[in-house]
């Protein structure tokens, strides 16, 4: 396996970190896309994971997160997610034209592959996500608040608590990101607005996706409750889709105790669909 971490800069303008898992003998190639405050340095088990099995995992710090170079915690549009996520998968297929290139979400990255591929209309040959932040819980008077200081002062910045124990069982990997200073804790008030608002928008664009779906949630998970995926599940009209709940697991199913559970079932879906899987 080969790990490859580079400065690179993509059409959109943005230039950030690139992480790679990279096996020797290629089978397929992942696109993954990290949740909210969090970065690529995160993955490395899932890279290594994956790239033990013949797949390789590609990944950039988005905007606004991790040793991408603009301003942490912010975003203009959400949009700009979907952008930069396009050219980054343009930038993958020119390293790999002729392998099955899947797409793979976390969180708010789950919500920015979900819009993605409904919006873009993606004929990629797969779409994964875990925990997919597609619905967020916040007290109205908050939502108004933050609606308004967005207004008022969009690079204003709050303290976010994160219920921390909501992430997973294994005490370390709290432990870890508490600890991680590239994990930012006061995102800006633009950044949580634009946020709030596509997990409104990406239900426009759920009926457009046309790619096989595997849809990947904990049934503890405290942070976005297994309902969101499952409503996600409902409303996909591609056929070819399927939902997997984790008893006992928490908002990070790959960095749970017994994360090896969610990572061969998606080694497993992903070697079925990469043999009827169509290049576009």
């Amino acid at each position: 396996m080969k790990t490859v971490v580079e400065e690179l800069k993509i059409r959109t303008g943005l230039e950030t970190i690139m992480r790679a898992w990279i096996p020797e003998q290629l089978k397929g190639v992942i696109v993954g896309i990290h949740g909210f405050a969090e970065h690529t340095g995160r993955y490395e088990n899932v890279g290594t994971f994956l790239a033990s099995k013949g797949y390789a995992l590609y990944m950039y710090d988005l905007r606004g997160h991790g040793r991408s170079k603009s301003t942490i915690g912010y975003i203009e549009k959400f949009e700009e997610f979907l952008d930069d996520t396009e050219a980054f998968v343009e930038y993958v297929r020119r390293l790999h034209s002729t392998t099955p290139i899947f797409l793979m979400g976390h969180s708010m990255g789950g919500l920015i592959v979900t819009y993605y591929a409904g919006f873009k209309k993606s004929r990629l040959s797969g779409l994964i996500t875990s925990g997919a932040a597609l619905e967020l819980e916040a007290n109205p008077l908050l939502s108004l608040l933050v609606k308004l200081q967005a207004t008022l002062r969009p690079n204003g910045r709050v303290k976010l608590t994160v219920n921390t124990n909501c992430l997973s069982s294994d005490k370390e990997v709290v432990k870890k990101y508490i600890e991680d200073p590239l994990v930012f804790k006061d995102p800006t008030f633009k950044l949580l607005l634009e946020f709030n608002n596509a997990t409104s928008k990406v239900w426009e664009y759920v009926n457009n996706i046309s790619i096989p779906t595997l849809i990947m949630h904990g049934a503890e998970d405290c942070i976005v409750p297994k309902r969101v995926s499952e409503k996600l599940y409902a409303k996909l009209k591609v056929e070819d889709k399927t939902l997997k709940i984790y008893e006992g697991m928490r908002h990070e199913i790959f960095n749970e105790v017994e994360k090896e559970k969610p990572l061969k079932d998606l080694v497993d879906w992903i070697s079925k669909h990469k043999l009827t899987s169509e290049q576009y």
